[in-house]
């Protein structure tokens, strides 16, 4: 029997496919919103998992409304590493798009990379390799929804924002 998927909560599906400088909200507890915002799209890669996919920043700060942020949303404050996805968060309603801003030289994140486990080392978001241990260090690999969900999840529960699994809203 497949497990349903409990760690965010459905707001309203949308086959408009995301576009670099999307801001979007998902929310992981009940009128609670975490920004996330779609940094590229169409990813080159060599890995034809990734390519095509989106690399996308999902940020700390918790807002009761899902409102375009006014001020800039700040990559030395994420919540979780950068993560590569699909379109089914937005296609399945757990990330809802709000507006969109232009990505500047200051929207990227600093100091992060994927490890790579056929190659078992970082690599940058096209899979080329890093000659160094990137500060904020996620997996080489395509997620979704459910990953970014638990994902948050423990970055929630390791801030104390949240207690801890099984069940954290209602």
């Amino acid at each position: 029997m497949e497990e349903e998927f409990n760690e965010l909560i459905s707001m309203k599906r949308s086959r408009k496919k995301p576009q670099a400088g999307d801001v979007f909200v998902i929310q992981p507890l009940s009128g609670r919103y975490l920004y996330g915002r779609v940094i590229r799209t169409n990813l080159p890669s060599n890995d034809p998992l990734i390519k095509g996919w989106n690399l996308i920043y999902i940020y700390k700060n918790m807002v009761s409304e899902p409102v375009i942020p006014v001020e800039r949303l700040d990559p030395e404050q994420l919540l979780m590493p950068p993560e590569i996805v699909n379109n089914q968060g937005w296609l399945q309603g757990y990330f809802l798009t709000i507006g969109s801003t232009e990505i500047t030289e200051k929207d990227i994140a600093p100091n992060y990379g994927f490890w790579d486990a056929l190659t078992k080392q970082f690599v940058n978001v096209e899979g080329n390799p890093l000659s160094y241990e990137p500060e904020f260090q996620g997996a080489y690999a395509l997620g979704s929804y459910g990953v970014v969900g638990r994902t948050v999840r423990q970055a929630l529960e390791k801030n104390q924002v949240i207690k801890a699994y099984p069940k954290f809203y209602i």
